[in-house]
C-alpha cells in the first residue's frame, strides 16, 4: 500500500446501489484501496466478487461480517478514510422479515457510527451514509413535489422506511464530525426486473405515485465524485448536511409511466397486463424532488435519464423479446396473476381479510369496494385524471412552479442559517403541535442540542438541523415502530396534517397498524419498540 493511498469502506458492496460505488470507484484515476463487507455467501455474490476481486487486484479486500454485529463492522472501519454505508435490507426482503431489516438497517447504521466514534481516528473517517425518498411517505397530486425539512413520516408496514428513518436519525445527533446523509431515491438497476416480477411487490407501486428515479450507473458516479472532489479539497461545506439524491427532470415520472415503460419493451402497456385495482391507491413512498439540483451541483453525476435505462435493459434481457410474439393475456396469467396470492400482494391481504393492511393501504373496506374495476373509470393521473376532474399533468411537471406544492416547515426559511434564533424553533415546534423547553439558544447554532416537548407532551433532546432542516420530530410519536401513530399524530401536528390529509381521512385519527397483521407472522419475530 503507498503511501498516500486512500482506502474506502463500503458496505452493501454486493447489492445494486453499492455495486455501481464499487465499479465507479475502481474506475477512479485516485489512488484508492477498497474494504468491502460482505455478508450474502449466495453464488451469484461469489461470481460478484471473483470478478471485481481480478479487476481490482492488490487494491481490494473483502470483510466477511455481519452489519448487525459491532466487532464485524469495528473491523471494516479500521483503517479507512471513507465509510460509504449503502448495506441495507431492501423490499421486497424487508417486507418478508422485519427483525433482520431492523438489525440491519438500523442496527448496522448504528454500529457504523458508533465504530467511527470508538475507532481513536473518528476526526479523520468521513461517514456518507445512504437513507431513502422512502422517509417521506406517501404522496400524491396534493403535494407531489419534496424537498429536505419536509416531514419525514414513514409508511405503514414499511420496515425498511421505519428503520432507515432510525438509522439516519441516529446519523444526524451522532458525535462523529464528518458525516453526511444522502436520501437515495429510486433506483433502476439491473435487478430491478426480478426484484418485482417474484414478489407481490410490483403491487405497491401506486399508479399515481410521483418517482423521481436514478440510474444505477449515476449513483455510482455520484460517490466516486464525491470521494474525488473531497480529496481534491473541493468540498468544503458540504459535510454535515442532509441531501436528495434525484435523477432530475428526465427522471420524474409516475408508477403508471414506470410500468408502461417496462411493458412498452414488449410492445404492449401497463393496461394490457393489470387490472387498476391490483395496485394499492396509498400508504405508498415516491415524491418529486425541488432540490436535488443541490447535490448534482456539488457533484456532477447526472448522466442517464429514466430512457436511457430502459433502452439499457432492452439490450441486456433477451425475453423482451417475448412480448411481441406471446399474446398480452397469457404473459398476465402466467407472469403477473400467479403473484397475486402472494404473502407480499395486497390482493391477498384482501382474501385473507387483513384488516390492518386494508385500512392502511387502501383507506378501509368501503373505500376498497369503490376503487374502479375497468381502466376506463379510473384516473390516471399521468392522462391528467384526478378524482372527480382533470389536472394539466404537464403543468404539474413544471419544475418552476412546484413552488405551489411546498409544505410549510414552520418557520422564516427566508432567513439564512446563521440568522435561526429561538423565535424560529419556538415556532417550528408550534407548528408540530409542541415547544421548546430550552430557555437560550445561540443564534445560528443548528448543532447543539436542545430540549424540546412534542405534542403529546414527551421531553426530547435533538439538534435544530434534525429537526428544521431534516424533517424529524418526537422519536416517541412520529417514528413508525412500533405502531404507526401518524393518524394520531396528524390530528395534533399541522406539520403532518398537511400532507397526511391528502390521503387519509379525519376520520382514521385512532388507527393504529399493528404488526400483528403481517402474513409472514409465523417466519419472524414480533418487532419490539426500539
Amino acid at each position: 500500500m503507498t503511501e498516500n493511498r486512500i482506502t474506502v469502506a463500503v458496505t452493501g458492496s454486493d447489492g445494486a446501489m453499492g455495486g455501481e460505488v464499487v465499479a465507479h470507484l475502481l474506475d477512479s484515476q485516485k489512488d484508492l484501496y477498497l474494504k468491502l463487507f460482505l455478508y450474502d455467501k449466495t453464488k451469484h455474490t461469489r461470481r460478484f466478487f471473483k470478478s471485481l476481486l481480478k479487476r481490482g487486484k492488490g487494491r481490494i479486500s473483502v470483510i466477511r461480517g455481519d452489519l448487525g454485529n459491532y466487532d464485524d463492522v469495528a473491523l471494516l472501519i479500521k483503517d479507512a478514510d471513507y465509510v460509504i454505508h449503502c448495506g441495507a435490507v431492501i423490499p421486497p426482503k424487508s417486507d418478508h422479515n422485519p427483525e433482520n431489516t431492523i438489525r440491519t438497517n438500523y442496527i448496522g447504521t448504528k454500529n457504523v457510527v458508533d465504530a467511527i466514534h470508538n475507532s481513536g481516528r473518528e476526526d479523520k473517517i468521513k461517514l456518507v451514509h445512504i437513507s431513502t425518498v422512502a422517509v417521506y411517505g406517501n404522496r400524491d397530486y396534493h403535494h407531489l413535489w419534496a424537498r429536505m425539512g419536509d416531514p419525514v413520516i414513514s409508511s405503514a408496514y414499511d420496515y425498511y422506511s421505519a428503520a432507515k428513518v432510525k438509522g439516519e436519525r441516529y446519523v444526524l445527533e451522532s458525535e462523529i464530525p464528518h458525516w453526511v446523509v444522502l436520501r437515495q431515491t429510486a433506483v433502476y438497476h439491473k435487478y430491478f426486473l426480478a426484484n418485482n416480477m417474484n414478489d407481490g411487490l410490483m403491487f405497491h407501486t401506486c399508479w399515481n405515485a410521483p418517482l423521481e428515479w436514478i440510474t444505477d450507473r449515476d449513483s455510482g458516479l455520484c460517490i466516486q465524485h464525491l470521494v474525488e472532489k473531497d480529496i481534491e479539497h473541493k468540498l468544503d461545506g458540504f459535510w454535515q448536511n442532509d441531501y436528495n439524491i434525484g435523477g432530475g427532470a428526465s427522471c420524474r415520472e409516475t408508477g403508471f409511466e414506470t410500468f408502461n415503460s417496462g411493458f412498452g419493451l414488449m410492445g404492449a402497456n401497463a393496461k394490457k397486463f393489470f387490472k387498476p385495482y391490483w395496485n394499492i391507491p396509498r400508504n405508498f413512498h415516491g415524491v418529486w424532488y425541488t432540490d436535488s439540483h443541490i447535490l448534482d451541483q456539488w457533484l456532477d453525476y447526472r448522466r442517464e435519464s429514466s430512457a436511457d435505462y430502459w433502452a439499457r435493459m432492452k439490450k441486456a434481457l433477451w425475453y423482451y423479446s417475448l412480448g411481441r410474439i406471446v399474446p398480452a393475456f397469457l404473459i398476465r396469467k402466467l407472469a403477473i396473476e400467479r403473484l397475486l396470492k402472494n404473502s407480499n400482494a395486497p390482493m391477498n391481504w384482501v382474501r385473507l381479510k387483513k384488516q390492518g393492511r386494508i385500512d392502511a393501504f387502501f383507506g378501509g373496506n368501503e373505500a376498497l369496494e369503490k376503487l374502479p374495476r375497468t381502466w376506463s373509470d379510473f384516473p390516471v393521473l399521468a392522462e391528467g385524471k384526478i378524482p372527480g376532474g382533470t389536472i394539466d399533468y404537464a403543468d404539474l411537471k413544471d419544475e418552476s412552479k412546484a413552488g405551489r406544492f411546498v409544505l410549510s416547515h414552520g418557520y422564516d426559511e427566508s432567513k439564512p442559517d446563521s440568522e435561526i434564533a429561538l423565535k424560529d424553533l419556538k415556532e417550528a415546534a408550534a407548528f408540530r403541535g409542541g415547544s421548546v423547553v430550552s430557555k437560550s439558544f445561540k443564534k445560528g447554532d443548528l448543532y447543539s442540542r436542545v430540549e424540546w416537548k412534542c405534542h403529546n407532551g414527551h421531553t426530547f433532546t435533538a439538534r435544530p438541523f434534525t429537526i428544521l432542516k431534516a424533517g424529524f420530530w418526537c422519536p416517541e410519536c412520529c417514528e413508525a415502530l412500533p405502531d404507526w401513530k401518524f393518524d394520531k399524530a396528524a390530528a395534533q401536528s399541522n406539520f403532518y396534517a398537511q400532507v397526511w390529509y391528502d390521503t387519509h381521512s379525519r376520520d382514521e385519527e385512532n388507527n393504529v397498524y399493528p404488526y400483528s397483521q403481517n402474513e409472514d407472522d409465523d417466519l419472524i419475530k414480533p418487532v419490539e419498540k426500539l
